[in-house]
């Protein structure tokens, strides 16, 4: 049985053998990675990365055809898309006794790939298996489903606060962290208490800096975002390369910048912004760069100290 949406997948969350998620919000595919994590011990925690070269992807496939130690193993592959022995997922559905290897890939990709018509045979044997599911991480369609998935990650927050949330978050994934953080300090769903959680006045300047080129002003501003609010930051960055993507495509194509801001489904104000620097995010550019801030959450998720922003915007070309 298959899984296509994460709305779907919501409604009834299932943790299954073997989870194939991808889409354009990450904020919902950490929900599915972390649905799968949760429960489970330090020590069954494997994270691996495919970074396209081909000692590293041996690595991955030898550590996920193995059985699992006892206790059982819960692997999460970032960079799924950039597999190339994609054959191999099928003998991993078929293994036996495996029930306690558990392994999400996460792919970068915003939809499921495809062979013509039909999908990739990689992700066909992941929907044709028993314990296999693939997942497409998307935003609702509508303002008042979108609120109110903001509102159920903050536990008695209503659509209103949902909807002021999101308002000022500007994405899903901003969202996500703010009632992260409000649940980890175990903050009542007040709109005094939003204005705590809120994205900081330096992540949103330098989130505007860095997709507007100017590397070494936001270089500068590094320093003054703190730990807690690199995850933000992260979530801007996302959303805004996003939104340059689309804005690109639809300038690249013809459209002015006032055709292509109204083309597009995002926030007016946020567009605005990104807007006049969008033809320089092309398709190649906003994939890599996704997987830098796929990287970048990873290590920040993971506990690094120090130096994530400062990578990010090395890494921003």
């Amino acid at each position: 049985m298959a899984t296509y949406t994460y709305l779907t997948w919501a409604r009834h969350p299932t943790v299954r053998r073997l989870t194939w998620v991808c889409g354009p919000e990450p904020a919902l595919v950490g929900a599915v990675v972390a649905a799968h994590r949760e429960g489970g011990t330090p020590e069954q925690a494997v994270t691996l990365f495919a970074d396209g070269k081909a000692a590293a992807e041996r690595s991955i496939w030898d550590l996920l055809l193995s059985y699992p130690p006892p206790g059982g193993r819960r692997a999460v592959v970032h960079g799924a898309e950039r597999l190339k022995s994609t054959g191999l997922v099928a003998d991993l559905a078929a293994a036996r006794g495996m029930d306690a290897a558990v392994t999400v890939f996460v792919s970068a990709d915003h939809g499921f790939a495809s062979d013509g018509d039909s999908l990739a045979p990689h992700l066909a044997a992941l929907k044709a298996a028993r314990d296999g599911q693939i997942i497409r991480c998307c935003a609702p369609s509508s303002a008042e489903a979108r609120a109110a998935l903001v509102a159920s990650w903050w536990p008695g927050a209503g659509l209103p606060l949902g909807r002021e949330l999101l308002a000022r978050c500007g994405s899903l994934q901003v969202a996500w962290q703010a009632c992260d953080q409000a649940r980890r300090a175990g903050l009542e769903p007040t709109p005094a208490r939003l204005a705590l959680v809120c994205p900081q006045e330096a992540s949103g300047e330098l989130a505007d800096l860095l997709v507007a080129g100017e590397r070494g002003r936001a270089m500068a501003l590094a320093a003054a975002v703190p730990r807690e609010a690199v995850g933000a930051l992260i979530g801007l960055l996302d959303y805004r390369l996003a939104l340059a993507g689309e804005l690109g495509d639809l300038l690249r194509a013809g459209q002015d910048q006032r055709e292509a801001v109204a083309g597009v489904r995002g926030d007016r104000f946020v567009c605005g912004k990104v807007a006049p620097h969008a033809r320089a995010y092309d398709w190649r550019r906003v994939r890599r760069l996704r997987r830098v801030l796929a990287r970048a959450d990873a290590a920040w998720r993971a506990g690094a100290p120090a130096g994530v922003v400062e990578t990010v915007v090395a890494l921003w070309t």
